[in-house]
């Protein structure tokens, strides 16, 4: 079986359609799983124990279940209490939790790692127990935290193809679409691949140059 340029080239539009749809997705859960991670963390560590036990609970529900049943969830489940997102924030919502939840732990251990001199040097220098774990621990476990979180940031990614399920026009949803249409099966799924590596390694490259500006 032979590869034709002209299929290429002809299902090659729509799916660099999606691909914006997927790069949108990602760059906007991403973004707002690093933000929500890190404070959910240090609730974890020294909240009140109400707060600890919340934090706990979420972190290992969500974790215990695939994140097509998050995306589920969000979808079906919160209209029933009135939160009714379209496909797009759907996917933006879950995909944030999930790469939220997922950063928890390691935003956690990468503190911890630190040793309890970090900690107790801020706390004598008169700095609230927040304030020492946000401005003191957390910007020092950065360069600890960023390989492990590439790598569970570059799964949230690959996990937006499940949004297909809601019809989130993104790069698997189109794709799969292309082929009932077309019966071009090769290219499509090539090109498919080939945009989902692309995305990825551009997240790695991003955490290689800010792991070098750390370093410095």
């Amino acid at each position: 079986m032979s590869l034709s340029l002209t299929s290429f080239l002809e299902v090659m539009p729509p799916l660099l359609k999606a691909a914006v749809v997927t790069v949108e997705i990602s760059i906007l859960s991403l973004a707002f799983a690093c933000v929500i991670a890190p404070p959910l963390a240090i609730a974890r560590m020294i909240g009140p124990w109400p707060l600890r036990f919340a934090v706990s609970v979420l972190v290992e529900a969500v974790r215990g279940v695939p994140p097509l049943v998050v995306i589920a969830f969000v979808y079906f489940a919160l209209p029933a209490i009135g939160l009714t997102f379209s496909g797009f924030w759907t996917g933006v919502t879950a995909l944030t939790v999930v790469g939220a939840v997922y950063a928890v732990d390691i935003v956690r251990s990468s503190i911890e790692s630190l040793g309890r001199g970090q900690k107790e040097a801020a706390l004598a220098l008169g700095f609230p127990v927040w304030r020492a774990y946000l401005e003191i621990l957390f910007p020092q476990a950065l360069k600890r935290i960023l390989p492990p979180l590439t790598n569970e940031l570059a799964n949230v990614i690959k996990a937006s193809a499940l949004l297909s399920v809601i019809s989130v026009n993104e790069i698997s949803h189109v794709g799969q679409g292309l082929i009932f249409e077309t019966f071009i099966v090769v290219e499509i799924i090539i090109q498919m691949a080939v945009l989902y590596l692309i995305i990825v390694g551009c997240l790695s490259a991003l955490s290689r140059a800010l792991e070098r500006r750390l370093a410095h």
